[in-house]
């Protein structure tokens, strides 16, 4: 039996800092995508991380809670944003069309950071449930033993 089980805050909690680390994984790569170029069909589109909440096999619960169902999250899927591409007349760039139009990614670096720091404190929050629950379970264990 893991700890999971036997604290199931621990494994809600954990699952939520993966998918926080996906999530800023996908926030550190439209950064290093914000400032390039390409055609309007090639250039970079931003990125953003969809979560799901996983749920327990109902079958497997003996219980009326819905709450008892409740497994955590996970990263569902990365999907790209519908932001039309920024255009700026560059007619000597290298990667300009046969107007002189040159596409970049429709990302604002500011908004990114504002998820990044998010993503953390997310991060953060769940590492101090599991720290919190161990401690718990320490105190409980040490109760016990009298």
């Amino acid at each position: 039996m893991s700890s999971f089980e036997l604290i199931p805050a621990i494994g809600i909690s954990n699952s939520g800092l993966a998918a926080e680390r996906k999530r800023m994984d996908v926030i550190a790569n439209n950064l290093a995508n914000a400032n390039s170029t390409g055609s309007k069909n090639e250039v970079y589109r931003k990125k953003l991380a969809v979560f799901e909440a996983q749920m327990k096999d109902q079958v497997a619960v003996q219980s009326n809670s819905s709450a008892d169902l409740l497994d955590g999250v996970k990263l569902a899927k990365v999907i790209s944003s519908d932001k039309e591409p920024v255009s700026q007349y560059m007619p000597y760039h290298p990667k300009a069309d046969k107007e002189g139009m040159v596409y970049s990614p429709n990302i604002s670096v500011m908004e990114e950071m504002v998820d990044m720091i998010a993503a953390t404190r997310a991060y953060e929050a769940n590492l101090s449930v599991i720290k919190e629950s161990r401690k718990m379970a320490d105190s409980t264990i040490n109760i016990v033993k009298g």
